[in-house]
């Protein structure tokens, strides 16, 4: 892709204007993050409209209302244990918390995904997240 586009940067005399995209394109098309067709393949999302609508889900429909002010750590917290409970990690957040206060009767505690990129290089079945109505209703809730 960064040849074909460097090529027709020279060809309409705009390669210099391109430089820094085009460095950018390079740098990232050999390290699995623009294979977005072998994605597309696995049945991955390759917009960034998931990641926007987890957003407004998980952090603005909480930390964000009419009359609502946070302290950044407090608003922090928040956005950790939201993000717990609706990915299916509440217990294992949990776990963390009591290991940590066992030690020092503190809470040390942050967040850590999962390692995406080591899964998407080992090909390894991704699911999409269940929808928060489905998982209710299979709770009987």
């Amino acid at each position: 892709m960064g040849q074909s586009l460097r090529r027709l940067g020279e060809t309409h005399g705009v390669l210099e204007a391109m430089a820094e995209d085009l460095g950018y394109l390079e740098k990232h098309e050999d390290h699995c993050h623009m294979d977005y067709a072998r994605y597309q393949r696995r049945g991955l999302p390759i917009g960034s409209g998931a990641v926007e609508s987890a957003i407004r889900r998980v952090i603005n429909l909480r930390i964000k209302g009419p009359g609502v002010l946070w302290e950044e750590e407090n608003a922090e917290g928040m956005v950790l244990l939201r993000a717990a409970a609706l990915s299916g990690r509440w217990e294992e957040l949990l776990t963390k918390v009591r290991q940590s206060c066992s030690r020092d009767r503190r809470i040390d505690v942050e967040w850590t995904s999962p390692d995406m990129r080591a899964e998407l290089k080992a090909g390894a079945t991704v699911q999409p997240p269940t929808p928060q109505v489905l998982e209710k209703q299979q709770l009987g809730r």
